[in-house]
């Protein structure tokens, strides 16, 4: 069997209320062995080993909690004994976190850019452990056999199997092996693109869906990660920038974008249609491109669509093409690790759009 690495991070699949209750409970409450002692079937899937990262409610996360778990992810990929790692984490953030696992593991000189050698799963749920009816427990075991899966298919597909996966033997080497490898959201019976993928519903147990681009080009690309010419590298870093979203609505009170301004390092707007908004938010964005010299991205509130360069209402702004606000962030901020120039910050956009269409 597989060797399968599972990392908590607590979430409602670790929540705990009243039982019987969906609702009125505390995320993370309950410890991640205890969780996993309560699915026997796992035993008969793969080879088991739990940890810790933390126990949070999703909404909690932090820059220093991503990168923590994608430097302890790393280590795990780097040992021959681990077949794959899936990650319990809250549904709330679990988009942000799986496409910032996307962007940075590899990034810490181990290998090719972008190439993640071994599946890495998120998954979690929408009802808490002491539900009548949890879903934690099946979207688990799910993520599980598709990590069990993935490994399996790679040693059927590629053209030297028995560098894919460990031979009986356990003697391992990497190879990167298309559409088996890389970050993933196991949800309600569906293997989704880290990328791609969104939170669709704020209640019903089928609660994520790919959304930033159809789902032939979604599974037409190599695995769940985006393979920019250099992943970002974070080995040395404890936070990341911050970077402020903004929701514009009719009549939004501009001054909320140059307070914003001064808080962060750079903006995303979550415009209306094709990314616009008010003249009075046009001139305050213009300010803070002109004075305040932080990258504005923008984004869109609308679920699908994309916004394109020559769309934007203010000269000097970036286009985030088909990534909702929430993702743009997440790309904005390690952009920022490397560059403020809004030029450059925008090839990152542009690279991410071309290797998704």
């Amino acid at each position: 069997m597989k060797n399968i690495v599972i990392l908590a991070t607590g979430g409602t699949i670790a929540g705990a209320g009243e039982q019987g209750k969906d609702i009125g409970y505390k995320s993370g409450a309950i410890k991640a062995q205890t969780l996993i002692d309560a699915i026997p079937e796992l035993k008969n899937v793969a080879n088991i080993c739990v940890e810790q990262v933390c126990n949070i409610n999703s909404d909690d996360v932090t820059s220093e909690i991503w990168i923590a778990l994608a430097k302890r992810i790393e280590e795990f990929l780097q040992r021959s004994d681990v077949d794959g790692v899936v990650i319990m984490h809250g549904t709330d953030t679990m988009e942000e976190t799986a496409f910032f696992l996307s962007l940075t593991l590899d990034g810490f000189g181990s290998g090719a850019a972008g190439n993640v050698t071994k599946p890495v799963i998120m998954t979690g749920s929408m009802r808490p452990a002491t539900a009548t009816e949890p879903d934690g427990p099946a979207n688990l075991l799910f993520a599980v056999k598709s990590a069990v899966d993935l490994c399996e298919r790679s040693v059927r597909e590629s053209p030297n199997s028995a560098l894919s996966c460990p031979p009986p033997s356990g003697h391992h080497l990497l190879v990167n092996a298309e559409n088996t490898a890389g970050v993933y959201v196991a949800f309600a019976g569906k293997l989704m693109n880290a990328r791609s993928v969104q939170k669709i519903h704020a209640n019903d147990l089928d609660a994520f869906a790919e959304l930033s681009c159809s789902p032939t080009t979604c599974h037409a690309r190599e695995g769940g990660h985006l393979p920019l010419e250099k992943a970002f590298d974070i080995s040395n870093m404890r936070e990341l920038p911050r970077v402020s979203v903004l929701y514009f609505n009719a009549d939004a009170d501009a001054e909320l974008v140059r307070f914003a301004a001064e808080r962060s390092a750079g903006l995303v707007i979550a415009g209306a249609g094709a990314g616009e908004f008010s003249r009075e938010w046009a001139d305050a964005l213009s300010d803070v491109v002109s004075k305040n010299k932080i990258p504005v991205v923008i984004s869109t509130r609308i679920n699908r669509g994309r916004i394109v360069p020559e769309q934007l209402l203010v000269p000097g702004t970036i286009a985030a093409y088909d990534l909702p606000p929430a993702k743009a962030a997440v790309l904005l901020r390690l952009a920022l690790t490397i560059t403020t120039a809004p030029a450059a910050i925008q090839k990152f956009f542009e690279t991410s759009y071309t290797l998704s269409s």
